[in-house]
């Protein structure tokens, strides 16, 4: 009989094996994104539907002609992208039985040990190619991020948002990779994300908190957000008033985005991103490329002194039908 040790080390090592087999480790080398689980099921060559389940979060179907997944539309992104993993890890490990999975757990909080191997096996090949050390450690890196700041929920809630799963799912496998013990983990899971979400933006109110709230800096140059039209993206950024630069912000409006609001404050060393004076809350849909350039306002002929790019997919969850870039590669 394999025990749960040996099904978690094999999910482990496969999920290592794809890695290294679809090159991802290299492609996510900077911390600048997160894991395109999607993008690696069709490049198995899998069938990716989504439909709206009932009672289930995903199901593998192997069969001789197309192996395919099917995953819920009734759930957030997050998930989703957790389901489509662990019914990928069926596919790898190449599992024979239909899997109809009810629940979508995480290795690290010990919710499958009631679970078969396969399914233990899956739930650990899901976690590792979703959040494995190295990319952990490349964020981390990127934002100048150490284990005091994994100590805060909101630095390890805004780490979730970079590596595209739920704030819980990040918090276990902080644990399962030996970044935190368990008595620190216990303590960040009994804060909602929503505590995180109101610090981020304390002079709003939303409508709701469902939404997730990016806090970015100038760090985040260059980088990939996958996130949700409901999201609100808080561009945290130095600006050299005093010689009279400032940030242009009708780029915003030209890159589609509305700007909810604009501010600008004195430094202060304790907030995410370091020393901040403008503040530009934005909010947006779809795929967007956001170019600002900090320059004197009145001197249109001279360069820029700073720049700042960032690639945003504000997508949301994916309807019912194969994936959004599948639709885009028919069309």
């Amino acid at each position: 009989m394999v025990s749960r040790r040996d099904a978690i080390l094999t999910g482990v090592a496969r999920a290592t094996d794809l890695h290294e087999r679809l090159g991802v480790r290299d492609e996510l080398a900077a911390g600048d994104r997160a894991v395109d689980v999607l993008g690696a099921v069709q490049r198995l060559g899998l069938f990716l539907m989504f439909r709206p389940l009932d009672g289930l979060l995903g199901a593998y179907v192997p069969t001789r002609a197309l192996s395919g997944i099917l995953v819920t539309t009734k759930r957030d992104l997050h998930v989703q992208r957790f389901t489509a993993a662990h019914e990928l890890g069926h596919h790898i490990l190449e599992h024979k039985v239909l899997s109809l999975d009810a629940v979508v757990g995480f290795v690290g909080r010990g919710e499958t040990s009631k679970h078969d191997h396969q399914e233990i096996e899956a739930d650990a090949f899901a976690a590792e190619f979703l959040l494995p050390k190295w990319l952990i450690a490349a964020h981390l890196l990127r934002q100048n991020w150490g284990r005091s700041h994994l100590q805060q929920p909101d630095f390890v809630y805004q780490l979730s948002l970079r590596l595209g799963t739920s704030y819980s799912a990040t918090c276990w496998a902080l644990l399962s990779q030996r970044f935190l013990d368990r008595e620190t983990v216990m303590r960040l899971l009994s804060v909602e994300p929503k505590v995180a979400k109101q610090r981020a933006v304390p002079d709003m109110k939303p409508e709701n908190w469902h939404r997730d709230v990016w806090l970015v800096s100038e760090k985040d140059r260059g980088a990939h957000i996958l996130g949700s039209p409901d999201d609100l993206i808080v561009l945290e950024l130095d600006e050299n008033v005093a010689s009279g630069y400032t940030w242009d912000a009708k780029a915003i409006a030209l890159a589609g985005m509305s700007l909810e609001q604009d501010d600008r404050f004195t430094a202060n060393e304790d907030r995410l991103g370091g020393r901040v004076q403008r503040r530009l809350v934005l909010q947006g849909e779809g795929h967007k490329r956001l170019f600002l350039e900090e320059r004197r306002a009145w001197d249109v002929s001279q360069q820029s002194r700073n720049t700042f790019e960032i690639e945003l997919a504000l997508v949301g969850r994916e309807p019912e039908g194969i994936p959004r870039s599948g639709r885009v590669l028919a069309a």
